[in-house]
């Protein structure tokens, strides 16, 4: 029957439904309660450049016009011919007369020779050549990589004695801001960040920021993780980069040093279990 009772330490709640006893609530059950709260300021985030690898894609041939220069030998050679020499009137001094006279010489031919001496002459030949020269073609592409780091960035709460409590979960509340906007490497614009300007919370881990491929696919991701491990509060950064091929060929990404993003927080930790 409904009722109340409590007991030994334990409080229980019983509604009774249709003749049927129903547990409401029960100190006895699993129930979430914090244990303590942590402070932390000032917790840096640091993502670094991403890189890129250049790879030999192959090489196409050029063509065009091209000239080739060369040295012609001419030996030195003696020509003989004949040369006509035509007949002429002449004007001779006859010094037996004391007078002139026209004399007649009549033509005839005679055999010359010429030399003509050795030469060297520079020719050239212009013709098309199908593959003139060739071009090599490259690619570049993002590395893939996977990244952590965890770091301590604080202590679980002590009962009276200075032990620390095991703790079922905890939750954060953060602040925080990106002080470094890393670019997407293709664009001149910073990547996606989910962080908001106001207070914000999350349990285990955030992504903090991440892009897509032209067809939507997710190549990559950044994320910010806080979680307990032994007896310290810890902050694991992880980076998920796949391989992404630049589109255009003897190009690399125009924005691959502008990769670094940073950021500040600060953070109230809830730290709780689900038994005391």
């Amino acid at each position: 029957m409904s009722g109340f009772t409590a007991s030994n330490s334990r409080i229980r709640v019983v509604d009774t439904v249709n003749n049927v006893d129903e547990t409401v609530f029960d100190t006895d059950n699993d129930m979430p309660h914090i244990v303590g709260v942590s402070y932390i300021s000032n917790v840096a985030v640091d993502f670094d450049d991403l890189t890129e690898t250049q790879s030999y894609i192959g090489e196409d041939c050029v063509g065009g016009f091209e000239t080739d220069w060369y040295w012609v030998y001419t030996p030195a050679v003696w020509y003989s011919f004949l040369v006509y020499v035509p007949g002429e009137w002449n004007f001779q001094y006859n010094w037996f007369y004391s007078s002139y006279e026209r004399v007649y010489t009549p033509s005839y031919y005679e055999f010359a020779r010429e030399y003509t001496p050795s030469s060297y002459d520079r020719e050239s030949e212009t013709t098309y050549n199908d593959c003139l020269y060739t071009v090599s073609y490259y690619q570049w592409s993002v590395d893939a990589e996977e990244y952590s780091s965890t770091t301590n960035i604080g202590t679980l709460p002590t009962d009276e004695d200075g032990n620390a409590i095991d703790v079922d979960f905890i939750t954060v509340q953060a602040t925080g801001v990106r002080t470094t906007a890393g670019k997407d490497p293709r664009f001149n614009q910073a990547l996606p960040t989910t962080v908001p300007s106001k207070t914000f919370s999350f349990q285990g881990s955030v992504l903090l920021e991440s892009s897509g491929k032209a067809n939507g696919n997710s190549w990559f991701r950044r994320i910010m993780s806080v979680y307990p491990s032994g007896s310290n509060l810890k902050l694991k950064v992880q980076e998920s980069v796949a391989t992404l091929v630049r589109g255009a060929y003897d190009a690399s990404f125009p924005h691959i040093n502008d990769t670094r993003s940073t950021y500040s927080f600060n953070f109230k930790v809830f730290f709780g279990k689900f038994r005391q």
